[in-house]
């Protein structure tokens, strides 16, 4: 599903060059379930910027669902996230203009697919909002704004799931539920890979993956009981 080759991405000038991503050769299968630690600064964010195709690497090769990502042009990277990758970003992303169904509907239209509002009607009722969908995110806590931007990354059943420190700064309860939904997700076949500060999340995953100062370090290691 996720191949990169010696993929790197850097920052900043020569005499002070952030090594964001550094060199990093990694495989993903389909339908695994992956965790990604790491400090702060780490790289986390970068590695599945470029997974996602929504960064071109400085060099290496990054494939995705067969597909060699830096190849393509950007009308096709947008046609393929559109269509393959659903993202949860680690800071609050509602439209502020639409309300919380619109949100959710909002990926059919990228994609090209017909819309089907009920089905977004009932996402974000198994979510817990059945009775906010026409809230706007200045009219949500924290916690509902990131159950719909949940909803919104899983509408089009994306093949990849990127969430970059989905349940960060959440209360326990609400944590459950996005993770009880990324979990299922990856249940009906979704890869997914997860960065995250909590140790105690890396249960739900399959491996777990660390990353400092740009580069990997123990592929393959088991997530922790």
């Amino acid at each position: 599903m996720i191949r990169l080759e010696k993929a790197s991405k850097y920052y900043g000038s020569k005499g002070n060059l952030i090594r964001a991503v550094d060199e990093v050769s990694l495989e993903i299968k389909e339908g695994e379930f992956v965790m990604l630690t790491g400090p702060s600064g780490s790289g986390k964010t970068t590695l599945l910027n470029l997974i996602g195709g929504m960064t071109r690497p400085d060099s290496g090769e990054i494939f995705g669902a067969g597909k060699n990502l830096p190849a393509m042009s950007d009308a096709e990277r947008s046609k393929f996230r559109a269509r393959m990758v659903g993202f949860v970003f680690q800071f609050q992303s509602m439209f502020p203009a639409l309300n919380a169904l619109d949100n959710v509907r909002l990926p059919f239209l990228f994609a090209g697919r017909e819309d089907d509002r009920e089905s977004a009607q009932a996402l974000l009722a198994r979510m817990g909002l059945a009775d906010r969908i026409d809230a706007f995110s200045h009219q949500l806590s924290a916690g509902q704004q990131r159950r719909v931007c949940i909803a919104r990354a899983l509408i089009n059943r994306p093949a990849l799931l990127l969430c970059d420190e989905p349940t960060g700064d959440l209360d326990i309860e609400t944590e459950a539920i996005i993770m009880k939904m990324i979990t299922e997700a990856n249940q009906s076949g979704a890869t997914v890979l997860m960065a995250t500060h909590n140790p105690g999340l890396c249960s739900y995953a399959a491996r777990w993956l660390r990353i400092k100062d740009g580069r990997i370090s123990d592929d393959n290691f088991p997530a922790m009981g």
